[in-house]
């Protein structure tokens, strides 16, 4: 005996791949249908009714399009479709009503011409009809209660296409607007003619960032309104075109799924809030080539509250001269290579070091010798910096062509204070102690010390820790 055909398809085979599908992930097929056909299609709707004490579910969804321009289709799987060569139809394997049907318990699809109905038997009979325009189909599906206002739930937060209303129980479902927009080259797929292969290209994309539409504040990537997944960012994603999806059609790749992230973050980066900026979404979006200027720059302000940024250094001089001067100090370990490489193109973010390097100290700095001016100076500024409440050491380098007067190596209790014997000339060190311009140096410097962290300029914070020390001197009645 020779089949008529190479397959056959088993209902049951069929039923037990779908069955474990949510209540609402099925009868999105239907309404798809619907909505590629929009505008023709100007409505789509849906109603529920529970049926067997509650055991099972009546669903029926009717739209007023063009109907089936193939009856066979609703009933063959894998048929050819036009929707595969367009990147705005959201049909692709041509087997949504299949997949729903094989679940029911029964099943009626009319059409115009045509109604085929499937028995609780496993048989379907079909005939011809007087209907015009359109397709309902009935269904009786195994869902209790509970799963019929799961599923009224989870329908709402679909985003019906302009120009085709959608209805579910009376009740219309809107799309929230936008608030942004981005236009984007993205993958997707189509098909090479009628018969040729599925293949994956990049097609310039409408991408539509809106508010949240689940009650609970989850977001998710949609296809053309239809929600895919669930995703970290604070936004609902809609992108207008195909996405490319597993036969499930329930996840994105997640190099696709770091595309978004980034078009979503040069779209909304001006109204993301400061916290937001160090969540794992925005960590994705900036290690792509694709993320602006903008939205790298909006990062850094947002994560690290500054414009402008250094990478901390094993010197942490340099680094505290960069915290003086407003920058914000940012360790490597915390960020990828490739947000280390955002921050340092978009940016300017560079080493420490790099932009506040630390002048080269002299090589000959000396202790005093014991009985010299320069000794007794020494004891006389240590007994100051006690007075200010700091243990200083005192050291000397003779640099006669050096503009450096002296200098403070360290902001903390136990600072080095080095003076420039070679500039100052031997007179200044010679008693009696607290000559004027005396004081001035040592202040000056005694200011350094008590500026909070390491020496960093002679900024505003320098110039607190110059009054404190003044003031605390002046306590002391020296």
């Amino acid at each position: 005996m020779i089949a008529q055909q190479w397959f056959e398809i088993d209902p049951e085979g069929l039923r037990s791949l779908n069955s474990g599908r949510e209540p609402w992930d099925l009868i999105k097929e239907l309404i798809q249908n619907a909505w590629d056909e929009a505008p023709f299609a100007s409505e789509c709707r849906v109603t529920t009714e529970s049926a067997e004490n509650g055991t099972a579910t009546l669903v029926t969804v009717e739209d007023n399009g063009s109907g089936f321009a193939d009856i066979r289709h609703s009933f063959t799987l894998m048929s050819n479709t036009p929707k595969r060569n367009e990147p705005t139809k959201r049909g692709r394997f041509n087997r949504g009503e299949k997949d729903v049907i094989s679940v029911a318990k029964e099943a009626t699809v009319e059409t115009t011409g045509t109604t085929v109905r499937f028995l609780p038997d496993g048989t379907r009979e079909q005939e011809n009809n007087g209907r015009l325009r359109g397709t309902l189909v009935r269904l009786t599906m195994p869902w209790n209660e509970a799963e019929r206002v799961g599923m009224i739930n989870r329908l709402r937060t679909l985003r019906p296409p302009p120009g085709c209303q959608t209805v579910v129980d009376g009740n219309p479902i809107y799309a929230n607007p936008a608030e942004a927009v981005r236009q984007a080259q993205l993958e997707t797929v189509i098909q090479e003619g009628n018969t040729g292969p599925m293949k994956s290209v990049k097609r310039n994309a409408r991408i539509e960032i809106t508010n949240p539409h689940d009650a609970s504040g989850k977001t998710r990537i949609y296809e053309m309104g239809i929600p895919i997944q669930e995703i970290d960012c604070p936004w609902d994603v809609d992108v207008q075109i195909k996405v490319p999806l597993d036969e499930k059609r329930d996840n994105v790749k997640p190099k696709y799924l770091r595309k978004i992230y980034t078009e979503v973050l040069n779209a909304v980066h001006y109204m993301t809030e400061a916290e937001e900026f160090s969540e794992a979404w925005v960590k994705s979006a900036i290690e792509e080539p694709e993320i602006s200027r903008e939205a790298v720059r909006a990062t850094l302000k947002g994560r690290y509250k500054a414009e402008r940024a250094v990478f901390a250094v094993i010197d942490q001089d340099a680094c505290q001269r960069a915290y003086r001067a407003g920058y914000a100090v940012i360790n490597k370990g915390s960020l990828s290579a490739k947000e280390i490489r955002a921050f340092q193109e978009h940016c300017g973010v560079a080493d420490a070091d790099v932009l506040f390097p630390t002048p080269p100290q002299p090589q000959n700095d000396y202790e005093a010798e014991e009985g010299t001016a320069l000794a007794e100076f020494a004891g006389w500024a240590r007994e100051i910096g006690k007075q200010c409440g700091v243990n200083a050491t005192v050291r000397f380098f003779n640099e006669p062509d050096s503009q450096r007067a002296a200098d403070c190596q360290a902001s903390t209790t136990n600072p080095t204070l080095r003076f420039n014997e070679g500039r100052l000339g031997q007179d200044f060190f010679k008693g009696p102690y607290g000559k004027p311009e005396q004081y001035r140096l040592l202040i000056h410097e005694l200011g350094h010390a008590l500026t909070e962290g390491p020496s960093g300029g002679h900024d505003e914070l320098w110039g607190d820790g110059v009054a404190r020390a003044g003031a605390l001197i002046a306590a002391h009645g020296t």
